[in-house]
């Protein structure tokens, strides 16, 4: 048995073409695949690597952050954080984090 994905992405207008994959076996894995394609081929995903001072709880990989910064023209921008290492210095505790951003593509 195969499972059809039918992708859709943001309010259904657009849609992908169908996958029809025999691996595909649940609905997790349909969701999971459907959304791996747009993510593919509708995302311009830009990828940051920041060096922040740590204060606080730590952040997990796939957690998404909010930044501002002027000098990296980011306004208020949602990352996706895909991973994140802290080091200990003697003067500082810094967080070093790889991140994405998401961006749609001209249509």
């Amino acid at each position: 048995m195969s499972i059809t994905v039918k992708c859709t992405r943001s309010t259904g207008d657009r849609e992908g073409p169908s996958i029809n994959d025999s691996l595909i076996t649940s609905t997790g894995d349909a969701t999971s695949r459907g959304k791996r394609w747009l993510d593919d081929n509708y995302y311009l995903v830009k990828k940051r690597s920041l060096k922040v001072p740590h204060k606080g709880s730590n952040i997990n990989p796939t957690d998404w952050i909010t930044v501002s910064d002027g000098k990296l023209g980011l306004n208020s921008q949602k990352l996706k954080v895909k991973s994140y290492k802290i080091t200990i210095t003697p003067k500082a505790v810094w967080a070093t984090m790889e991140t994405e951003q998401y961006e749609e593509f001209s249509t």
